[in-house]
């Protein structure tokens, strides 16, 4: 047997039992008595056993394994959304396995075809920038695997969602800005293939539009990369000598943006405010402390996880489309100006 794994029929060969017995000894089964679990579990342990749980998991026709795909693995949200996935899926007696599709439409297809070979009970996916339909989704319901997708997501009528009302929370930034007196705000976003983005935008514009307050193409920045962030900046104050607030919609956009304001000597609030949509750390990381839409990541995966094992429990392939709300965090990076602008009730 050197060299190769260690089965239970060896088991059962050293110990003189059947297969069936050694299985149910290792499982703990209450038929089996006390003295010859402990006499199957000592030889399991002396031989190195280790379970096949693939081969058990086929048995039972379930895996208890949920897989999560996301696109990138970084330090903004995705932390805190995976702890709050990881929460909830512990709690409830399953594992959590995650999956990194590097951004691409072609890994996540292959990604989302190994969950089927892990036989895993669920899949919960962060779509890439590069997914524009879900088509390679199929496989998993043919499968009967539910899947669930948050928080960058495109239009589904066949798939359960759950993200924020990104549209309304670009919209409630602008607002909060033209509130405290800012009327030449700069928006920056993320790449525009993605729907969170093209949606928080989309409310900046309105929100833009509802006032009567003019918003030229030069004050927004689509940002695809973080190292075009300092050049398209930098010629947004050339352009707007005016400019008075800056509006980012993440995290990270948030983190590169202070850092270049802060080298370019721009004082926070006072020369420029800045506002975000953020999971709630990195502003209180800053200085000052940055107001934002807090769009909590560990809220995000907690109710995700809830969604998708009761999916799972229940056998239902029903489709929700959930918005979590954001809540206002006012610090102390927005300055008021001397005429602030009333809001318009929304439309």
């Amino acid at each position: 047997m050197a060299g190769n794994r260690i089965t239970l029929k060896d088991i059962a060969k050293t110990v003189g039992l059947s297969m069936a017995t050694v299985s149910r000894a290792l499982a703990d089964h209450p038929d089996i008595s006390r003295e010859t679990k402990e006499r199957v579990r000592e030889v399991a342990q002396a031989m190195s056993y280790i379970p096949n749980y693939r081969a058990r998991y086929l048995r039972a026709k379930h895996s208890r394994l949920i897989a999560l795909i996301v696109p990138e693995m970084n330090m903004f949200f995705m932390p805190s959304m995976i702890t709050g996935i990881n929460r909830v899926v512990q709690q409830n007696d399953y594992s959590l396995i995650v999956f990194q599709s590097d951004n691409s439409i072609v890994q996540e297809r292959r990604l989302v075809e190994y969950c089927t070979q892990l036989s895993a009970d669920g899949v919960l996916l962060v779509l890439s920038s590069e997914t524009a339909d879900l088509q390679h989704l199929d496989i998993l319901r043919d499968c009967g695997i539910p899947v669930v997708l948050l928080d960058k997501t495109i239009e589904t009528i066949k798939h359960t969602t759950i993200t924020i009302d990104d549209q309304d929370a670009g919209r409630e930034a602008a607002c909060y800005l033209f509130e405290h007196g800012h009327t030449r705000c700069l928006g920056i976003f993320s790449d525009q293939r993605q729907r969170i983005s093209a949606l928080r935008l989309k409310g900046f514009q309105r929100a833009h539009a509802e006032m009567g307050i003019p918003l030229a193409e030069s004050q927004i920045l689509r940002v695809a990369m973080v190292d075009e962030l300092e050049e398209q900046l930098d010629r947004a104050f050339a352009a707007h000598p005016d400019l008075s607030a800056i509006f980012t919609m993440t995290d990270e956009l948030l983190v590169h943006t202070h850092h270049l304001l802060s080298r370019r000597g721009t004082r926070i609030p006072e020369d420029v405010s800045l506002m975000a949509i953020s999971d709630g750390q990195a502003p209180t990381f800053l200085h000052p402390n940055v107001t934002h839409l807090r769009h909590s990541g560990v809220e995000l995966g907690e109710r995700t996880a809830h969604i998708l094992i009761g999916m799972i429990e229940h056998n239902s392939d029903a489709m929700m489309d959930v918005r979590i709300r954001t809540t206002l965090v006012e610090l102390g990076s927005v300055a008021t100006r001397s005429a602030p602008t009333k809001r318009r009730a929304k439309r």
